[in-house]
C-alpha cells in the first residue's frame, strides 16, 4: 500500500442508523489500535473525537459492548476510554492488551475508578500489581491454583478440608503435602462442579460414577413472587431513605429524580419537572437498572410533604408500581406503528440518497451529450457508464421503497385496487418480447395458454411490471439450451375462482432447497437486478399478495395465484379454455 487512506475514508463516511454507526466504531477501534503512539497525527485525534460522538449516539451500553469485543493495544485509546462513563471505562480496562511497561506508564494517569477495575484482571505482572498496591488497589482477584487449566478429574471425590499443618488424603488414599492441600481441594471442587453441570436438570438425576452428591444440591429454590408495588420515602434532596420490608437494601440511597443518565435509576422529563417544582407526581415513568426482582420499568406516584406551620419542604411519600401489561391488540398496533416509522425513515434515507445520485447522473449526461463542449470519446464512454450505473441505483432505490411500502401495509389495505387485465394477452406479449433476447442462448418458454381471454382483478401496469420482473429473472438465470414449461389454468379457491400460473425455476435456482431463503434472502448477484435474485422474488411475492393473490414455491416451481374477474356461475371450465402451443 503506497498511501494508507483508510482512516480518511472512514472519517469521510456519514453513518446513518445503528448498524452503520456500530460498523464505523469497530473500524475506528481497529485502525487506531494498530497505530503506534509515535505515529499519531491530528487526524487520529479527530478520530478520537468521532469515537466520542459515536458513543453518544449509540449509548454507553452498546458502545461498551463494542469496546469489550475489541482488543485495545493502544495506550492512548485505553487512557481515553478510561475517562468516559463507568460502563465504557470498565469495557476498556477489560479489553486492554498492553505490555507491563505500558501499564506502568499508564496507570498513574488513570482515574481512580479505572484503576479499581484493574483488580479483576489476572494477567498483570508483579510490577504492575505492586504499583496498583502502592496506589491503594489491593483487593485483586484470587489466582487460579497451579495446573487448574489441566485439571480434569470427573471421577474425583470431594474430601474434607484438612487441618492446617496436616496432610490431606486423596481419593486413592495417598497424602497431599500440607502446603498444597487447600489448592488441590479448590481445584477438585471446581472439577466436580464442571462435571456435574451437564447432568440432567430434574431432581434425582444420576451423577457420573464415583462422584458424591452435595447436600441439598437437588432442592429446587422456591419461586419468588412478582413484586408489583413498593412504598418508599424520600428526603428533601430526593434520596430514598426508607422502603418497604425486604427491599430497603436495594432502594435506600437511590435518587429517582436525579438527572445523571448513568445513574441506576432514571425517570422521564415530565416526572423530573414535577419533582423539581415539588408538585405531586402521578403515573411517572421510572426505569430501574441492576440485577434482582426490582429491575425494569415502574410507575411512580409521589406526594410532597411540607411542614404545616412553616411550609418547609420535607420530601416525598411515594409508591412504585409495575405498569400494566398492554393487551395483545395494543402490542400489535405498537408493532405496526414501529414498522411504519421504520418505513418512513427508510424512505427519507432513500430520498437523501437520490439527491446526489441524480446530480451525478445529470452531470454525466451533460458530458456524454457534449452539452458542455466537445469531449473525447473515451470520456463520453465513461460518462455514459456512470449515467447507466446511476439509473440502475435509482431503480434499485425505487424497488426498495416499493417493497417497504407493500410489506408494512395493513393486510386488508387495498394497495393496488381496481383495474382489469387480460392475463392471456399480457403473457403472450411478454414472452414474445423475451424470445429475441433468449434466442442467442437457445433458451425458450414452452407454454399452455388459454385460447380466450382471462381477466384478472389487477391493474395492467402493476401486473405487467410484476410478471416482467418474474419472467426476466427466470429467463436470465436459465442455462443455455434450457426449456422452461409455463402453464396457466383456472380453478376454484376459498374466495372464488383464481388463475393459477405455474413457472418452473431454472436449474440454478431450483437447486436451492430452502424456499424461504429463495424468496427472502439475496444470494445470487447477477439476474435479479442491482439487489439480486432473492430481493426480486421477494418483491414479486409482496406485489402479488397486495393484489389479492398468492405467490409460493412448490418443489422446483413458482406458483402464482391471481383472482379471476368471473363469478362462480359464469366461470369457464379449464377444459374449455385451455389450449396448447409452443413459443
Amino acid at each position: 500500500m503506497i498511501v494508507d487512506d483508510r482512516l480518511e475514508t472512514v472519517l469521510r463516511t456519514v453513518a446513518a442508523g445503528p448498524g452503520a454507526l456500530a460498523t464505523q466504531m469497530r473500524q475506528l477501534l481497529d485502525l487506531l489500535g494498530r497505530t503506534p503512539a509515535k505515529r499519531w497525527t491530528e487526524r487520529h485525534m479527530a478520530a478520537l473525537t468521532r469515537l466520542d460522538s459515536l458513543i453518544q449516539m449509540l449509548g454507553e451500553q452498546s458502545s461498551a459492548s463494542l469496546i469489550a469485543a475489541s482488543a485495545l493495544r493502544s495506550p492512548i485509546l485505553v487512557e481515553h476510554f478510561a475517562e468516559a462513563g463507568p460502563k465504557v471505562a470498565l469495557a476498556a480496562m477489560t479489553a486492554a492488551r498492553l505490555q507491563d511497561r505500558e501499564w506502568l506508564q499508564l496507570i498513574p494517569d488513570l482515574p481512580v475508578q479505572a484503576r479499581g477495575f484493574l483488580r479483576h484482571r489476572r494477567d498483570l505482572g508483579p510490577d504492575v500489581e505492586g504499583l496498583l498496591a502502592r496506589l491503594g488497589i489491593t483487593d485483586f482477584a484470587l489466582p487460579l491454583p497451579p495446573g487448574f487449566e489441566q485439571q480434569a478429574e470427573p471421577e474425583s471425590r470431594i474430601v474434607p478440608l484438612p487441618q492446617i499443618g496436616t496432610a490431606a488424603p486423596t481419593s486413592d488414599g495417598t497424602a497431599i503435602p500440607a502446603g498444597e492441600g487447600i489448592g488441590a481441594i479448590i481445584a477438585r471442587i471446581e472439577a466436580f462442579r464442571r462435571a456435574r453441570e451437564p447432568a440432567a436438570a430434574g431432581t434425582g438425576a444420576a451423577l457420573p460414577s464415583g462422584q458424591t452428591r452435595l447436600p441439598f444440591a437437588d432442592e429446587v429454590a422456591a419461586a419468588q413472587p412478582a413484586i408489583t408495588a413498593v412504598d418508599i420515602a424520600l428526603d428533601a434532596e430526593g434520596t430514598v431513605i426508607a422502603a418497604g420490608t425486604g427491599h430497603a437494601a436495594a432502594l435506600v440511597g437511590l435518587r429517582p429524580f436525579a438527572t445523571d443518565p448513568d445513574a441506576p435509576v432514571t425517570c422521564d422529563p415530565a416526572t423530573l419537572g414535577a419533582a423539581r417544582a415539588r408538585l405531586p407526581v402521578i403515573g411517572g415513568k421510572l426505569e430501574l437498572e441492576g440485577p434482582g426482582p426490582l429491575e425494569g420499568a415502574w410507575r411512580i406516584d409521589a406526594v410532597p410533604d411540607f411542614v404545616p406551620d412553616t411550609g418547609h419542604f420535607l420530601g416525598w411519600h411515594a409508591r412504585l408500581r409495575r405498569p400494566p401489561v398492554p393487551p395483545a391488540a395494543d402490542l400489535a398496533a405498537a408493532s405496526e406503528d414501529a414498522a411504519r416509522r421504520s418505513t418512513d425513515r427508510l424512505r427519507q434515507m432513500l430520498h437523501e440518497l437520490r439527491t446526489p445520485i441524480n446530480a451525478i447522473q445529470g452531470f454525466a449526461e451533460l458530458i456524454q451529450q457534449q452539452l458542455l463542449g466537445p469531449t473525447p470519446h473515451q470520456y463520453r464512454s465513461l460518462a455514459a457508464g456512470i449515467a447507466s450505473d446511476a439509473a440502475r441505483m435509482l431503480a434499485g432505490f425505487e424497488d426498495v421503497e416499493r417493497l417497504a411500502m407493500l410489506e408494512t401495509a395493513a393486510p386488508d389495505a387495498d394497495v393496488r385496487a381496481g383495474g382489469e387485465t387480460d392475463l392471456t394477452a399480457l403473457l403472450t406479449r411478454l414472452i414474445d418480447q423475451l424470445d429475441p433476447l433468449l434466442a442467442p442462448r437457445e433458451v425458450a418458454f414452452t407454454h399452455d395458454l388459454p385460447d380466450g381471454p382471462l381477466p384478472v382483478a389487477v391493474p395492467y401496469e402493476e401486473l405487467e411490471r410484476t410478471l416482467w420482473r418474474l419472467l426476466s429473472l427466470v429467463a436470465s438465470a436459465a442455462a443455455p439450451g434450457e426449456r422452461l414449461a409455463l402453464s396457466l389454468s383456472v380453478g376454484a379457491g376459498p374466495s372464488g375462482y383464481a388463475v393459477r400460473l405455474i413457472l418452473p425455476l431454472p436449474t440454478t435456482l431450483a437447486a436451492r432447497d430452502d424456499s424461504a431463503s429463495l424468496l427472502v434472502t439475496d444470494s445470487l448477484a447477477s439476474p435479479g437486478g442491482m439487489l439480486g435474485s432473492g430481493f426480486a422474488l421477494r418483491l414479486c411475492t409482496a406485489e402479488v399478495r397486495a393484489a389479492g393473490g398468492l405467490m409460493l414455491r412448490e418443489d422446483g416451481r413458482v406458483v402464482v395465484n391471481l383472482p379471476l374477474l368471473t363469478s362462480a356461475r359464469d366461470a369457464p371450465s379449464q377444459r374449455g379454455i385451455v389450449g396448447s402451443h409452443t413459443g
